[in-house]
């Protein structure tokens, strides 16, 4: 019995023996950016559009029928040069309904100052009482309240026939058109927009984290699609204090010299100067990971082990992503892959090549 317990237990402590010992973790290849520089005050690089710098939606200052447009998109204009025109009809008449009441009281107001003559002689020689003469001179007064208002009825009902005509303020070129003949427009409702003769200006949208660094003033380099190898001197005139619906901030950069080569709607980038007090450095988009609740970089260490180094995004750009951290220059960073990697493990590097996103 004794023999037949000892066997199993024999057989138990064998196959153990025989299982393989555990695995080691085993070393991945990986991608490997090598940092050459970090820079305290790097430049953004947006994508925006030429625009004037003084732009205005015109609209009428009366509802109506639209009867004419008398401009294109993109048609020159002068000051004072008739743009479209509304239906005048019911203005008109207005206006000589305004015109007859203004006859109306001018007569009234007419015979209640002759009345009120008549009344004063009377008076004089004692065959009206003072009572009558005080209505007639409450009569003339409100003969001539009702004539100033009508007068005033009659420039109101004037300026009301002149604003059916749509007239450019200064010279400049319509750059959006909003309504055709026969639609009815309310009063103040959008029709056109002119940008208007003078200086230019890019208009640029950035993140929150990079609105707070750009000052206005600061310096700007403009390159425009249409003239590749061209750099044009800019400043920042207004950054929105404001974020718009999809929470970017509005920059607007001035060109500093007129070319008759930048035309309104072109396209056009921008190199910004950045207010960074921090150590800066471009990193390629896939180094960086979620790591818990911030950010962070795969660093490199002796022993290619990795470890993870938190970082703050600064900017998201063409070229990567800048990032404020302590990276000095050296510094070994996965470039790819880095959801594929846990704390201190070992790698083997592979170099990274920036232009392809691949190893070299």
């Amino acid at each position: 019995m004794r023999n037949l317990i000892f066997v199993p237990l024999l057989l138990l402590a064998l196959s153990a023996c025989s299982k393989p010992a555990e695995q080691a973790d085993p070393v991945r290849p990986a991608l490997v950016y090598t940092v050459t520089t970090g820079n305290p005050q790097q430049s953004g690089v947006y994508s925006g559009e030429v625009h004037a710098r003084r732009e205005a939606d015109l609209g009428f200052r009366v509802g109506g029928k639209v009867t004419q447009r008398l401009v294109e998109l993109g048609s020159v204009v002068k000051p004072g040069e008739v743009l479209a025109r509304l239906d005048p009809q019911d203005a008109q008449l207005a206006t000589t309904e305004a015109r007859a009441q203004l006859a109306a009281a001018q007569s009234d107001a007419s015979n209640a100052r002759i009345e009120l003559e008549r009344a004063q002689k009377l008076v004089a020689q004692k065959f009206l009482s003072q009572a009558a003469l005080d209505a007639r001179i409450n009569a003339s007064q409100s003969a001539n309240a009702k004539l100033a208002a009508t007068r005033a009825q009659l420039g109101i009902a004037t300026n009301q026939s002149r604003y059916t005509a749509l007239t450019a303020e200064a010279a400049g070129v319509v750059t959006q058109v909003n309504v055709e003949p026969g639609q009815v427009v309310s009063a103040g409702q959008p029709v056109l927009r002119v940008a208007y003769a003078g200086a230019k200006e890019i208009h640029v949208r950035v993140g929150e984290a990079q609105a707070s660094q750009i000052k206005v003033g600061a310096p700007a380099q403009v390159k425009l699609w249409s003239a590749p190898g061209q750099v044009f001197a800019g400043s920042v005139r207004e950054v929105a204090p404001a974020a718009d619906e999809a929470r970017t901030y509005l920059v607007k950069v001035t060109l500093l010299k007129p070319d008759e080569r930048i035309r309104l709607g072109m396209s056009a980038s921008v190199a910004l100067a950045g207010n960074n007090q921090g150590a800066t450095v471009t990193l390629p988009a896939g180094a960086v990971f979620q790591h818990g609740t911030q950010p962070a970089v795969w660093l490199v260490n002796a022993q290619q082990q990795v470890a993870a180094v938190p970082v703050r995004i600064v900017q998201y750009r063409e070229d990567g992503v800048l990032l404020e951290a302590a990276l000095p220059a050296g510094s070994r960073i996965i470039a790819a892959g880095a959801h594929k990697l846990h704390d201190r493990q070992k790698i083997t590097p592979m170099p990274f090549n920036p232009a392809s996103g691949s190893a070299l």
